[in-house]
């Protein structure tokens, strides 16, 4: 592909089979045998978005200031905290990074990359190769720094090294010819079958302390998708995956404090398909009145004082309140009004002026998760 295009439908097409993934990956529930499977694959959710948050930066350099998406990303990461503290709902939640913190750093950094260093595409791929090799040789050597928990993964999170590999990846899968994703996909999937003669095993696919064996299945996934994807020529505008994937960001906190309801109410005795299609209905529903909602709240998220209030309570909230459940329902709701109304908070950061006549981050966010 010679020239990116202005806005790409497969981008959300992606991102919403990302979300349905998500479902899949985050019923608490455990499986054995050849249905782990399914939990491992839908664990590459995270590759998925990450790769697109990548494309989506690039289309961004000549309209955004560096300033600009600093000043927005740094609340995001701030503001995204509250996603943290639904998953952990204690103060040690800050410690730990979580998707808004990798997608913030993610992003500004394929910026820098793609405004000063303007590199070859073949290059995209070699630094997403690189980025895997400092994380799986070095990191583990390193002695504790006050960064490491940032930048090297110890047990959980997403720490840059290694995944800002997925955003550099995403990148050369996108811009690369269709036919060089096949040839990535098979060649990935090949050496992944390879990797594991002999037997495979459990640690090789757990994917915050990521092994080579999880490097080759998520690139093997990555260019999978982009290829199939990308042969698509059109969508239909009731297409459901492009719903979630133009709204993942509100997903990102619905589906999660609805799947966190059904594990307290003991609805995990049910059948996991039931699980997963309870979730999902559910999800869209109460993302279709959510953002009903929204329309009535959004009046009043341009000003700045409410943002400094928003940020406040995130922070305050594990710090005043000792009971985990109303923590978790506090900063699910703090989440839900950022994912709304993130393109206020946007439009409220420092502009450049080539940027002013143009909407906010319209697709450098464009509700990833």
């Amino acid at each position: 592909m010679k020239g990116m295009k202005e806005y790409d439908y497969s981008l959300d097409a992606i991102k919403g089979i990302s979300c349905i993934l998500m479902i899949v990956a985050h019923i608490p529930l455990y499986f054995n045998g050849n249905e782990r499977v399914f939990q491992i694959i839908a664990g590459l959710a995270p590759v998925l978005f990450f790769a697109v948050s990548g494309v989506t930066t690039t289309l961004q350099v000549r309209r955004k200031s560096f300033r600009s998406l600093l000043s927005f990303y740094v609340l995001f990461a701030v503001i995204g905290f509250s996603y943290n503290l639904m998953w952990k709902p204690e103060v040690q939640a800050f410690s730990v990074m979580d998707v808004p913190q990798i997608i913030a750093l993610g992003v500004l950094s394929v910026y820098l990359i793609e405004k000063y260093l303007k590199p070859p595409l073949y290059l995209y791929l070699l630094l997403a190769l690189l980025v895997f090799l400092v994380h799986f040789f070095i990191g583990s050597l390193l002695p504790d720094f006050p960064l490491k928990s940032i930048l090297f993964t110890e047990t959980v999170g997403f720490t840059y090294f290694p995944w800002m590999f997925a955003f550099v990846a995403g990148i050369f899968a996108y811009r690369c010819s269709n036919l060089v994703n096949l040839i990535g996909a098979l060649v990935a999937g090949a050496l992944l079958v390879i990797s594991s003669y002999g037997g495979v095993h459990e640690a090789d696919f757990i994917k915050y302390n990521m092994s080579v064996n999880y490097l080759l299945l998520s690139l093997f996934v990555l260019f999978g998708v982009f290829y199939l994807f990308r042969r698509k020529k059109s969508y239909a505008p009731s297409n459901l995956m492009l719903y979630f994937g133009k709204h993942s960001f509100l997903f990102l906190f619905t589906h999660l404090i609805l799947i966190l309801a059904f594990d307290r109410l003991g609805l995990g005795r049910l059948y996991i398909v039931w699980i997963w299609c309870l979730a999902l209905v559910c999800t869209y529903v109460a993302m279709r009145v959510l953002l009903w909602l929204g329309r009535f709240i959004e009046p009043y998220m341009g000003y700045p004082a409410v943002w400094v209030l928003i940020v406040i309570s995130v922070v305050a909230i594990p710090l005043v309140i000792s009971n985990r459940d109303l923590i978790i329902l506090a900063e699910a709701s703090l989440g839900i009004l950022f994912s709304l109304n993130y393109k206020k908070l946007s439009s409220l950061m420092p502009a450049s002026p080539s940027s002013r006549q143009l909407p906010a981050l319209q697709e450098v966010i464009h509700d990833k998760a």
